[in-house]
């Protein structure tokens, strides 16, 4: 398998270094038979080892997906979890068939029909379409705060970034089509041609999350990992998935719950810990008490070891970034696009140097700001133990300032 990984490795590289993608099909279908998702993955991985950059290989995805993707071997379909109605692998591609059917029947329809008209009526249709096709980002949202980390903690952690990466490209360009389709006065050419870049986009993602994504993560989640998935799923919100047999809500819910087992709700903490108290120089507090009062701060919080491991997240209804359990035990890096991780490792380096002690960065989503505040934790002797992220939604409270300000004049 070394070996085949090296050879991979090397028609990966030509395929980045611009050889023609023809002439490496062509020794690619002589030299390899079916390829093992692992061999996909450590061959990436080597290729960054090496020095290339993560940019590199995403700008060079498609061509790889169009290599591998087809080779990627199966388990035989009474193995396959993907088979399972109600699993998350199951309802997760049942996502993707939904997504093919609202871009085949509904969206393309509805934009041939407005470029041929440009009438009003048809263009607020095609703009509902584009509403919808953005929930799309739900789907990506679940993959990669609940499936990625079961690749990283296998040390498989260039194919996910790579795939975010995409999933960043994708993101983009749908805010791009609503805009373009919202935009006054309406430049029809400039909507078809983002829509000419952002559906093979969706379409490739349709094939590498069925053909590497799913075979990748069945060598390393096991049933246990799955039920807390499943679980957790809830948390962010399903997509395109209803009228999709054997993929809808209640499938999902109805597989859970037929999982033996005890409950995965929380992760297993020893219970002499459960039922103490945490002992602090100021007081102490049942570890119930103390979950409680996090959860109940009109704040985001999220701590992260001097190792820059996630080891907790509050909870509550304030949550402005979306968090699961499964991020617990994941390198904060890899939680984040790779282009925002040059400046978390900048901003980590100045903490644990002691250069810098926080940062606010004030976020704009929309109608609401959020204001994400970063400290660094120190001991007693200044040395440095982690990093804690204070977010919160600051709109009703400048709009309080400004309502009491306002009055007074």
């Amino acid at each position: 398998m070394e070996q085949r990984v090296i050879e991979l490795k090397g028609l990966l590289k030509e395929l980045i270094d611009g050889v023609e993608p023809a002439d490496v099909l062509g020794r690619f279908s002589v030299d390899f038979g079916s390829l093992d998702p692992l061999e996909l993955a450590a061959a990436e991985e080597l290729l960054a080892a090496e020095g290339t950059s993560l940019g590199e290989i995403q700008r060079a995805n498609e061509l790889h997906t169009n290599l591998t993707a087809a080779r990627i071997a199966k388990k035989e379909p009474s193995d396959r979890i993907d088979l399972i109605p109600g699993h998350p692998a199951y309802v997760f591609l049942g996502e993707n068939e939904g997504l093919s059917k609202l871009i085949s029947d509904k969206l393309d329809p509805d934009l041939r029909k407005y470029l041929n008209s440009l009438e009003e009526k048809d263009r607020l249709d095609l703009e509902a379409d584009a509403e919808e096709l953005i929930n799309i980002i739900k789907h990506y949202d679940r993959k990669e705060n609940l499936l990625f980390p079961y690749l990283e903690r296998a040390g498989i952690t260039v194919p996910p970034q790579v795939m975010w990466g995409v999933d960043d490209v994708i993101r983009d360009l749908l805010r791009l089509f609503v805009k373009a389709i919202k935009q006054t006065p309406v430049m029809p050419k400039r909507i078809e041609m983002i829509y000419e870049r952002l559906i093979p986009q969706l379409e490739s993602m349709v094939v590498k999350e069925r053909d590497i994504l799913i075979p990748m993560l069945d060598h390393h989640m096991t049933e246990r990992d799955w039920e807390l998935v499943a679980q957790e799923s809830s948390i962010i919100g399903y997509v395109f998935n209803k009228g999709i047999e054997g993929a809808s809500n209640s499938d999902a819910m109805t597989w859970l719950k037929q999982q033996s087992g005890e409950s995965i709700s929380a992760i297993e903490t020893d219970t002499a810990a459960v039922s103490g108290r945490v002992i602090m120089p100021s007081g102490d507090i049942t570890i119930d008490q103390l979950t409680a009062m996090l959860n109940t701060l009109p704040t985001d919080l999220t701590y992260i070891d001097s190792d820059n491991v996630v080891r907790y997240y509050s909870e509550g209804k304030h949550q402005v970034f979306t968090r699961t359990r499964t991020i617990i035990g994941r390198d904060v890096l890899l939680c984040h696009p790779p282009q925002l991780i040059p400046k978390i490792k900048k901003l980590l380096e100045e903490f644990r140097s002691g250069a810098k002690d926080y940062e606010i960065v004030p976020v704009k989503i929309g109608s609401k700001l959020n204001l994400v505040r970063y400290y660094a934790v120190r001991n007693e002797q200044g040395e440095y133990m982690g990093t804690v992220e204070v977010t919160e939604e600051m709109s009703e409270i400048l709009e309080l300032i400004e309502s009491r300000t306002g009055s007074n004049k």
